[in-house]
């Protein structure tokens, strides 16, 4: 897929016309400091917190405006959230407020603590959402850091109006088709995998068969059709009539390789848009689900999409029978996982048994289909304290949970068992459905954070545990630890002159760690002063690159890894240590 054609948020800001305050000045114990202007419209003028606030009140303050971007009007009752980067500690929880501009776009947060804040502004009525230095649609925004004392003043924001596309849906007879969900979704790339993300509002079509997608960011986007209640209406078995209607993309295609992609801008309308529904012999599929006792089990059949965009297309399901039975109907050619989980009466089940079957369907109806689900399985191990003392740790507090590893080409659908306590001893036990899943402790106050997940001795923290269906594990051990890593520094260019605005690029040497998803790949983006700075990278050997830009998503793609390696700065890491390094900007990522 093409990048994005539109003009990157911050340039866009800064030319605008009713943008020309273009700046945010940042004051700090008699000092003044420029950084660019994100302008975002702000709202009330007492902010309300988000969350109570039981540790001791900073002695910071932030205050900015908001704007139209398009008239350069102040916003009033623009929402500006700001949250801490940093995991809470034990006394002091995370600081998570919202306010609400007042009606000159006015926002303020008094009392913040010292630390590094995202700050985040949305309006509804078709606006984008804009973070603070975010520079392209997609990109993150950059953390602005705040001391104690400090008042930070004039981060302005302008908020510009999202993209539509609009246009009706017709069958193959030219008659509008009435609650087809419409989406527009781009392609992103993660880990080398592209998927479709949906964007901005979907729509769905009305009695005319108009529909409306707004809020769209500027880029490329497929636009799909569906039929909402393509699983019944006129595939009817009684009268034989099994016409019904395949996820259409734009211009009638049910293949997204060959759909035509429509660009965006800010605050542009596609209008006149006609899509044509693509009539196919649907399906019924249907067969029994029994439980491990091989009794008639309560549940949902999903026949999930798989393939390269899993998830993205037409989701058919069928409630199962008092006796087991469940018929699937206006299922469209195309390959499928079968999913079910066991339900109670009011709900998931205590112990939810699972089952799951592959199928291929072609136009013709396929029956038979005997799903028999197993019981959770359950892994017990203990936690051991690698290094700090366990007393500090808030035992009550930690849960260890377990969940699937999505297979290649697929997705798995919830919801998964809880998560589980630690006993006083250490112990836990944990369930599980079979297949490939990873532990993870919840609950862990900073700085404590898991060293390695082992089964039976082996390292098993990225690749996950292989659990067979009716198998229980033991012998699996959670490793924490207190002593996190720390890598920090600056940047400057090939004239040896700082660089303000920046991302690094952190990656393990050795290519086996970056099959994703990898906790050895890491992006930073430098804060307001020209630093970076990132914590709990695993020990070991790493290289890092300072690019101009980067999409983080691509970044993570083993291939574009490979590409930057050789030009990339080697260092080490070890446990708990704190790393500073003066880095030169790449030309070339």
């Amino acid at each position: 897929m093409s990048r994005l054609v539109a003009a990157v948020v911050g340039a866009f800001l800064i030319a605008a016309p009713v943008l020309t305050r273009g700046q945010v000045i940042i004051i700090s114990a008699g000092t003044t400091s420029v950084d660019q202007t994100v302008d975002f419209p702000a709202g009330s003028q007492a902010p309300p917190r988000d969350t109570a606030q039981s540790a001791k009140p900073g002695t910071a303050t932030l205050r900015g405006r908001v704007f139209a971007a398009d008239t350069g009007q102040p916003m009033r009752r623009a929402q500006v959230r700001i949250t801490s980067t940093a995991a809470p500690g034990p006394d002091q929880p995370p600081e998570n407020r919202l306010a609400s501009t007042d009606a000159n776009g006015r926002y303020e947060f008094k009392e913040l603590r010292a630390g590094r804040y995202n700050v985040t502004v949305s309006k509804p009525g078709g606006y984008m959402n804009v973070q603070y230095g975010q520079k392209r649609p997609f990109d993150p925004g950059r953390p602005l850091e705040i001391f104690d004392g400090q008042t930070v003043e004039q981060v302005d924001f302008s908020l510009p109006r999202g993209g539509v596309i609009a246009g009706r849906i017709l069958d193959e007879f030219g008659e509008p088709v009435t609650d087809v969900q419409v989406t527009a979704a781009r392609s992103q790339s993660s880990g080398g995998q592209r998927s479709l993300i949906p964007g901005g509002r979907p729509g769905t079509t009305n009695d005319v068969g108009e529909f409306r997608v707004f809020a769209l960011a500027p880029g490329d986007y497929y636009l799909s059709a569906t039929l909402r209640n393509n699983n019944g209406g006129n595939n009817n078995a009684d009268n034989g009539d099994r016409t019904g209607y395949a996820p259409t993309y734009y211009p009638g295609t049910p293949d997204v390789g060959a759909a035509q992609r429509l660009t965006v801008a800010y605050g542009q309308t596609i209008g006149d848009i006609t899509l044509t529904l693509l009539a196919v012999r649907t399906a019924h599929i249907s067969g029994t689900v029994v439980d491990s006792n091989d009794q008639p089990m309560r549940g949902n059949v999903q026949a999930v999409p798989r393939g390269e965009l899993p998830g993205t297309l037409n989701l058919v399901s069928g409630q199962t029978r008092p006796d087991g039975s469940f018929t699937i109907n206006g299922v469209a050619p195309g390959d499928y996982s079968l999913q079910v989980q066991s339900q109670g009466r009011r709900g998931q089940a205590a112990d939810p048994e699972y089952a799951s079957a592959d199928v291929t369907v072609v136009g013709a109806d396929i029956s038979g289909i005997r799903l028999t689900a197993v019981k959770p399985s359950v892994i017990s191990g203990r936690i051991i304290v690698g290094s700090g003392a366990p007393q500090s740790i808030r035992q009550a507090n930690v849960r260890i949970a377990a969940r699937p590893m999505p297979p290649a080409g697929g997705i798995t659908f919830g919801p998964f068992p809880p998560p589980s306590p630690v006993d006083q001893d250490w112990t836990f036990q944990v369930k599980v459905r079979a297949g490939l899943v990873r532990l993870s402790a919840q609950g862990l106050q900073p700085p404590w954070s898991i060293k390695a997940v082992r089964y039976r001795g082996s390292d098993v923290t990225d690749s996950g545990v292989d659990v067979r269906a009716n198998e229980d594990l033991n012998d699996v051990e959670i490793e924490l630890t207190n002593r996190v890593t720390e890598v920090s520094g600056v940047v400057t260019s090939s004239r040896g002159e700082p660089v303000k605005d920046y991302w690094v690029v952190l990656f393990a040497r050795d290519p086996d760690r970056w099959r994703p998803p990898s906790r050895y790949v890491r992006t930073s983006r430098s804060d307001q002063d020209g630093r970076f700075k990132t914590t709990g990278l695993p020990p070991g050997e790493y290289l890092v690159i300072a690019v101009e830009t980067v999409d983080p998503n691509e970044a993570t793609d083993p291939d574009f890894l490979g590409r930057i390696d050789s030009r990339a700065t080697r260092f080490a890491l070890g446990e708990g240590e704190t790393r500073t390094l003066d880095l030169r900007l790449d030309s070339a990522p």
